[in-house]
């Protein structure tokens, strides 16, 4: 979901949603005994491994774990006398990660080695890691704010420090109420672009930072996130290395979990945890509806961290207005987008590498007008896409009810099952999702009232724009079949247009390991896509052959070999 970077003016009732700010003070003081800070902080498996002390004031640690700057997935460990002891993190993260190391291993090995028998685990614990020298095109890094310069400072602050060679920042400050935006942009970061859009709500900005971009791609984030060095050459190098991907999502991790508030919306779930890279392309000749696989598209990504080829807008339209902070619907305009994305048949990959940190709201009285926002943008969504899609009406409508079930449900539960944070966010965020329809329908109207006062925005024309994707009507239901061979360089699948499936034998000595069906409607299959392919289905198989080895033993040898690198070897080192 998008996180709320503009204040919003919209209506909502105010006897069920508006939570009373002495009752929200109440419960957060209530609950102040039962949570402690847990540190954030990032672990390079590269490094060796230490005792993180000075941790008096926290009751756990929760680590981002790292190899190679990749990540692969939280610990989370209590802090004992003051500290985390460096074999307490280690054995956290084998015991947790292990799996995800080997994927990460496998995959490093697919892109630089071919053996003939297979990967051996210690010959990949000393393979390089690749890292991509090709060329990179300029990205526009569009950052969309209102009012609120403490949290933009230490937002741009952050891009002042990436790590990329072609780079445009773009502040586009949305209706502001004073010039105070303008002023921190122009006497701080005079090497970044500042504009208004006069225009309320988030949409209006994100539709002007397209026209204002300079660069082939626009990534935007938010004002209330921190930027990782390395989080504009993630999207890049994915864009760079797979033509046919018009849209990349990444990772968004909390920026601290200082206060109950933040806390509790981490155990809420957050913005997600997911840690593989992964590549959604519709099948749009198997006669299903989009919005039955990908109705919640909340599960790419959000909306501080995505980024789009500056083409794609031309192709299938701009950010629809009526959605998302700033007008009534309070959020969805990066689900929209996503689902739109996909809908049309193009290529959409979520990238882990690509981090950005949130900051949570750190306010009980903030957190629950947050939760309140999540259900009313839902359903606005849900109404905005069937009044927009006929074909898709009733499967959102079908996605609408079992979602609604599903709150009633959880709701319920949790009279059985306490769920570890107060019940009053279920309860707001299933009230205010009722509102979400009304509110798509406001909304559309006040984004017509706001075109005709101040004019629309200008969409540029696509002037001699390529064909993106190959349809074809007669050929349904049909599979390519291509045998990539591992004891050879993999390249890419070009001769696969006329297919919407790709299924991939893949052979050794000529024997067949397995297959790999790839969903690519009607494009080429990249390097990259299939190598990510062939490791997420193979897996153990990719390794040397032992006749002798079930499945367990060859866990329990994956385990002991990488304790030896990671936690004996490193922690000695340290």
């Amino acid at each position: 979901m998008q996180s709320n970077t503009l204040d919003s003016k919209c209506f909502v009732p105010s006897s069920d949603i508006e939570f009373p700010y002495i009752e929200a003070k109440r419960i957060e003081t209530r609950l102040h005994i039962m949570l402690k800070p847990i540190k954030i902080m990032d672990i390079e498996l590269g490094c060796p491994l230490t005792t993180i002390e000075n941790l008096g004031n926290y009751d756990a640690l929760q680590g981002l774990v790292r190899l190679h700057d990749t990540p692969i997935g939280y610990i989370k460990v209590p802090v004992a006398n003051g500290c985390c002891t460096a074999t307490t993190l280690g054995k956290a993260i084998l015991e947790k990660h292990s799996k995800a190391i080997l994927h990460h291993l496998l995959c490093d090995g697919l892109a630089t080695r071919h053996p003939s028998d297979g990967f051996c685990i210690t010959d990949l614990l000393a393979i390089q890691h690749p890292v991509y020298n090709g060329p990179l095109p300029l990205v526009t890094v569009a950052v969309c704010t209102r009012n609120r310069t403490d949290d933009l400072a230490r937002c741009l602050d952050s891009l002042n420090k990436l790590d990329y060679p072609s780079l445009d920042v773009l502040v586009v400050d949305n209706a502001p109420g004073n010039d105070a935006t303008e002023h921190l942009v122009r006497m701080r970061y005079p090497g970044m672009c500042y504009v208004r859009e006069p225009r309320t709500g988030l949409d209006w900005a994100r539709n002007r930072a397209i026209i204002e971009a300079r660069g082939e791609i626009i990534a935007y984030t938010d004002d209330d996130v921190v930027v990782d060095p390395g989080w504009v050459k993630a999207l890049a190098v994915v864009f760079s290395e797979n033509p046919e991907v018009l849209a990349v999502t990444g990772l968004v991790v909390p920026y601290e979990l200082e206060t109950e508030a933040q806390i509790f919306f981490e155990l809420r779930g957050g913005f997600g945890k997911r840690f593989k890279r992964t590549w959604y392309q519709m099948n749009q000749e198997n006669g299903k509806q989009t919005a039955t696989l990908y109705g919640f598209s909340d599960m790419f990504g959000a909306g501080a961290n995505m980024a789009f080829r500056r083409r794609l807008f031309d192709q299938i339209g701009y950010f629809d207005p009526a959605l998302d902070v700033g007008t009534a619907t309070k959020g969805g305009g990066d689900m929209e987008m996503f689902f739109r994305v996909l809908k049309k048949g193009y290529t959409l990959v979520y990238e882990p590498g690509a981090v950005v940190r949130h900051c949570h709201r750190r306010n009980y009285a903030q957190l629950r007008k947050q939760m309140a926002s999540w259900g009313t943008s839902f359903y606005a969504y849900i109404m905005r896409n069937a009044i927009a899609y006929p074909d898709e009406r009733f499967a959102f409508i079908r996605l609408g009810l079992w979602f609604l079930r599903f709150q009633i449900r959880r709701l319920l539960n949790s009279f059985v099952h306490p769920p570890g944070y107060p019940r009053d966010m279920l309860l707001t965020q299933l009230f205010s999702s009722f509102l979400g329809p009304i509110c798509y329908l406001k909304a559309r109207r006040a984004a017509a009232k706001i075109a005709q006062d101040f004019g629309p925005i200008t969409q540029v024309a696509a002037a001699d724009m390529p064909t993106l994707r190959k349809m074809t009507t007669n050929r349904q239901n049909t599979i390519a079949e291509r045998t990539v061979d591992l004891n050879q360089p993999l390249h890419t699948l070009t001769d696969v247009s006329d297919y919407p499936v790709v299924r991939v034998l893949v052979t050794r000595n000529s024997y067949t390991l397995g297959s790999v069906d790839i969903v690519n409607n009607h494009t080429s299959v990249s390097v990259a896509w299939l190598r990510d392919a062939i490791v997420e289905n193979l897996n153990f198989l990719l390794l040397e052959p032992d006749n002798n080895s079930d499945m367990n033993s060859l866990q329990t040898n994956l385990l002991k070999i990488l304790t030896q690198h990671y936690i004996m070897e490193n922690v000695e080192a340290g």
